[in-house]
């Protein structure tokens, strides 16, 4: 059974380490955009519908209408894709002492996974938030990050956490492990500024 660890995130302790979750996070404009799209999915549909049942010669205005039927066809195609993708997505981290397996889903079908030895891991930080024109100058949560380092290559663990997420996320992560230079007494996370 999954507890919250904090805001949006949930863990549960398995018999060989930890596994969190964490969903998405939605922009303030999904849930305009998600109905919006909708509506115009629905309007268009009626529209192809009575076109393709009423009875029409063979003419060049007709063939145009059918490209725009299979624009619309792909349009549909993309726009369930994206609504799925955007109300659905999620990170999975399953992280023990030996490995950490960072998995992305969507319907909670796995769509990639990357996994990393643990002890080869270094350089945990939190990547704050940073503004966006989106965000008429107000940091954008969607940008801050959470990122390590394997070797000369960082990755990014997580998309979208705040402050304290972050710092819940590190310190289930150190239940299992113990980073290097991550001073958990001391310092709770490393914060870089841009």
């Amino acid at each position: 059974m999954f507890e919250t660890l904090h805001g949006r995130i949930k863990w549960k302790q398995t018999v060989r380490g930890v596994f969190i979750t964490i969903p998405a996070r939605r922009g303030a404009m999904t849930h305009l955009y998600g109905p919006l799209v909708g509506f115009w999915l629905i309007a268009a549909g009626v529209h192809y519908r009575h076109l393709l049942e009423s009875p029409h010669v063979q003419d060049s205005e007709f063939t145009l209408q059918l490209i725009a039927a299979g624009i619309y066809v792909f349009g549909l195609l993309f726009s369930v894709g994206w609504l799925l993708w955007i109300f659905t997505n999620e990170t999975s981290v399953l992280i023990n002492a030996r490995e950490m397996k960072v998995q992305r889903m969507v319907m909670s079908i796995e769509v990639a996974t990357r996994t990393f030895e643990t002890p080869e891991m270094r350089g945990l930080k939190f990547i704050p938030p940073i503004p966006t024109w989106g965000s008429l100058g107000h940091p954008d949560p969607r940008t801050s990050k959470v990122q390590f380092q394997v070797g000369d290559q960082t990755h990014t663990l997580a998309v979208g956490l705040s402050e304290n997420e972050a710092l819940a996320l590190f310190a289930a992560m150190h239940r299992v492990y113990k980073f290097p230079d991550y001073s958990y007494s001391h310092v709770e996370f490393a914060r870089v500024e841009l």
